[in-house]
């Protein structure tokens, strides 16, 4: 352990000592190596960034107000956004605008071109805590200075532009999709209506709601056939006592036709043949005259007719009228009763088709309402559509605005050079120092005891060193090469300094 430390410590030494012994040269070449370095840091062109920040500006009207048809993903709506932003059109337009790189156009195509303006674009979006995307950055970065900020400013109108053209056509597409099913809904209830309308016209008093009214209409027909029945038998029982005849004989003459005078002056002439019978013989003048006139009366009502029984002959005229009347009142009760048995016929029709019609119309009403709750539902999504709609072209709904447009900016953001150059500095003295070490070792000089007595026999043994001798020659050339390595570090950082001062006088 002891031996490795002693070896560990003699190496560093040693390290030490060839430093110190070849500072001159690593000086020399380690300022070489810085001087080339920072020169070629400084020559690594500026880029500088342009960034424009756009808002996400929420819609003005509350959801529950006016719900926006326009409900994609912000994420996925960026995107998409960012795929119009880049394409080649759009990228073409904002090429010959600001007439980008001209002498790069004549040396690659046109989808180099735009490929290398791409890669020069950055999108960076910045996440709300609740309401997801609030905002978004667009930088752009080149060479040159006076460029970056036009284009971001352009890409950050594209982006506008685009949102505002996509959001309008959106909710357009919605609304003339939700009309035209509104269209075709209406149609629907219109047919439906038509065939609801058709059917209670068809059935009209036989529909379900109407079976009270029918049972009621049914009951009181019902009531009045019986009532006309009812006034039937009174009158036939008034007929029927009316039309039972009366003597001849009690009757008033002027009442009476020709047959019943006759009857009743033969009724006479019998009466006062009996008297006469009972007075006088059959041989008596008075009654052979009065049987002969009996007789020839007789004979003359034999050549009559018989009247027809209920005739003017057979009752008398006041009897007759009112006969005559009760016979017109029954025919008018029956006629009524044949027009109430129709009429019940009617409503018991339609009292006996209430459960078919009651499917038919539940069916019916069924596909109404359906229809009816479509085209009401269609209806307010197409009022709500329409009042986004109008809220995307009066640019109330949700937009992106500039909060930060992009400024032409005073230095580059890229290389940091300082940082780089104190980088450069040190590599370059490691770098100077490591080579020293490494050609002496690789020249395999003796450098110590140590080294000597590796390469000798293990029986010889050394004895003894001698010391560096320097003399006043090696002391004043050793001077020589301070004052040198001084003026030349004096006038290497002039001629540095000069140089970045003309070609890089912002760091």
């Amino acid at each position: 352990m002891n031996q490795r430390q002693n070896t560990s410590d003699d190496t560093l030494r040693q390290s030490i000592h060839m430093l110190h012994k070849h500072r001159h040269g690593i000086f020399f070449s380690s300022l070489l190596l810085a001087i080339t370095g920072i020169v070629v840091v400084s020559l690594i062109p500026n880029q500088y960034r342009a960034t424009t920040t756009i808002l996400v500006d929420p819609q003005k009207i509350p959801e529950r107000y006016v719900a926006s048809t326009v409900t994609s993903d912000p994420n996925a709506h960026l995107n998409t956004l960012t795929q119009q932003v880049l394409s080649a059109s759009r990228l073409q337009e904002i090429v010959e605008q600001e007439n980008l790189y001209p002498e790069l156009r004549k040396k690659k195509s046109r989808e180099e071109i735009l490929d290398y303006i791409r890669s020069k674009i950055k999108i960076e979006l910045k996440q709300g805590s609740e309401q997801g995307l609030s905002s978004f950055s667009i930088s752009y970065t080149d060479q040159n200075r006076w460029l970056v900020a036009p284009v971001a400013n352009q890409l950050a109108s594209s982006f506008i532009d685009w949102n505002l053209k996509t959001r309008q056509q959106q909710a357009g597409v919605t609304t003339q999709f939700l009309s035209s099913e509104l269209d075709q809904a209406q149609k629907s209830l219109e047919q439906q209506e038509a065939a609801l309308q058709t059917f209670r016209m068809q059935h009209a008093g036989a529909t379900p709601d109407q079976l009270d009214a029918n049972l009621q209409a049914l009951s009181r027909l019902q009531a009045d056939v019986q009532s006309n029945m009812d006034a039937i038998s009174r009158l036939d029982e008034e007929r029927i006592i009316l039309s039972q005849p009366k003597p001849v004989e009690s009757r008033d003459p002027s009442t009476l036709g020709e047959r019943g005078r006759l009857l009743q002056e033969k009724g006479r002439m019998e009466t006062q043949l009996a008297d006469l019978k009972r007075k006088y013989t059959d041989t008596y003048p008075d009654v052979i005259s009065l049987k002969t006139q009996l007789d020839t009366l007789n004979s003359r009502l034999a050549s009559m007719p018989e009247p027809a029984p209920g005739s003017a002959e057979t009752f008398e005229p006041g009897t007759q009228v009112r006969l005559n009347l009760i016979t017109k009142e029954i025919d008018r009760h029956n006629k009524e009763i044949k027009s109430l048995q129709q009429q019940i016929g009617g409503y018991q029709g339609k009292v006996q088709s209430v459960p078919v019609l009651e499917t038919q119309l539940a069916e019916l009403t069924r596909n109404y309402e359906t229809s009816r709750q479509n085209y009401q539902s269609l209806l307010d999504k197409r009022l709500s559509a329409g009042m986004s709609e109008d809220l995307e072209k009066k640019q109330q709904a949700e937009r992106f605005m500039p909060l930060d447009a992009a400024k032409t900016p005073e230095k580059p953001f890229t290389p940091k050079r300082l940082p780089i150059m104190a980088g450069v500095l040190l590599g370059s003295i490691l770098i100077s120092a490591g080579v020293t070490l490494l050609r002496s070792r690789l020249l395999g000089a003796i450098r110590s005891e140590v080294d000597l007595g590796a390469m000798l026999p293990p029986k010889l043994m050394i004895l003894g060193t001698i010391p560096p001798i320097s003399s006043q020659a090696d002391m004043k050339h050793t001077r020589m090469l301070t004052v040198r390595m001084v003026v030349v570090s004096l006038l290497a950082s002039a001629a540095l300094a000069a140089f970045l001062l003309k070609v890089r006088p912002i760091l």
